[in-house]
């Protein structure tokens, strides 16, 4: 199968000279590098000692949990993390709930509860959906959802095929990278934006559905949703067009052992990285303290990421939350 390129030909690109994402052998492609995601990696990791299993047994650290209602109830524009990679916002009175997960994942279950009933949701414009993996875009949380919420899912391509059958009668727009959604005039504008990441869920799909990350934006504000991404060059190509980025919400966990994890997530050395190069103001953590996805103790994300704020690394303003926290912006 030759080399193509992929997009939705409703929407435009917002990177002069962007011609699609590349399709490989049937496969999606980071742009930048490629990286390792086989089999044989995983069980490499299954086989290797821990060196730091003693201090994560003894790592009892659990992110706070507090109620979110008062804000979700309210109408000012913010945000609070519900976890993991769950966010809702509310940018110009527009809400949006972003890879909802409220249960266990496969086998991990939740290290800290879901802070709210989902149907204790507020109502919700919009589900944001950034890639496939099964702790970002769980059919249980999906269906659950629909069951007290009517909204829009905003997501990568190819993503209907997976999520169609969950969601009867829900609108589901796709986009590759560098485009812009077809929203409403005078509401967020809403755009799909690169990861270096894959995708990953049967046997023989692999790199069949896209990933990516979003950005969102007011006139007053703009927002930057990472979801999952190890580093690479693209939050400088995303820097370009987007110069003035009020908060950046960029993960900072399951990121050991590095030789399997960090073509797929960032630590927060790799993080602050990230924030710098998207010249961003306020950064937000997340996708740690949920679930235990890796080998460094629970709570070190949260200590090292500290550490490097105390030591100057981060220039503006970092913004630890607890879950269900809200942030005003």
């Amino acid at each position: 199968m030759a080399d193509h390129y992929l997009y939705n030909p409703k929407l435009p690109f917002i990177r002069p000279g962007w011609k699609g994402n590349l399709i490989r052998n049937g496969k999606f492609q980071n742009e930048f590098q490629e990286a390792d995601h086989s089999l044989k990696l995983a069980l490499r990791w299954q086989l290797t000692k821990n060196p730091q299993k003693a201090e994560k047994k003894q790592d009892t650290w659990l992110p706070d949990v507090v109620d979110p209602r008062p804000f979700m109830r309210g109408t000012e524009d913010g945000m609070v993390w519900l976890g993991h990679a769950t966010f809702f916002f509310r940018l110009g009175g527009v809400t949006f709930l972003t890879d909802p997960v409220f249960y266990g994942v496969s086998l991990l279950k939740r290290k800290v509860p879901f802070p709210v009933k989902p149907e204790e949701l507020p109502p919700l414009d919009y589900v944001l959906l950034s890639h496939g993996h099964f702790d970002h875009c769980d059919k249980a949380s999906l269906k659950e959802l629909r069951k007290t919420h009517s909204f829009t899912v905003l997501t990568s391509l190819n993503m209907t095929s997976l999520i169609k059958g969950w969601l009867p009668d829900t609108p589901i727009h796709e986009a590759g990278w560098y485009q812009q959604y077809d929203l409403p005039v005078g509401g967020p504008k809403v755009f799909y934006l690169p990861a270096f990441h894959w995708h990953k869920r049967e046997m023989l799909d692999n790199d069949r559905i896209l990933w990516g990350s979003f950005m969102l934006q007011t006139q007053q504000h703009t927002l930057y949703f990472g979801a999952d991404s190890g580093y690479d060059q693209h939050f400088k190509e995303i820097q370009k067009l987007f110069p003035s980025i009020d908060t950046c919400i960029l993960g900072i966990g399951a990121y050991s052992p590095a030789f399997i994890m960090k073509p797929s997530h960032t630590n927060p050395v790799e993080a602050v990285q990230a924030y710098n190069d998207l010249k961003g103001q306020t950064l937000v953590p997340m996708h740690y303290g949920t679930f235990d996805l890796s080998d460094e103790p629970l709570g070190e994300p949260v200590r090292w990421i500290r550490k490097l704020e105390a030591e100057g690394a981060i220039p503006a303003r970092l913004k630890v939350l607890a879950i269900g926290e809200p942030l005003l912006i």
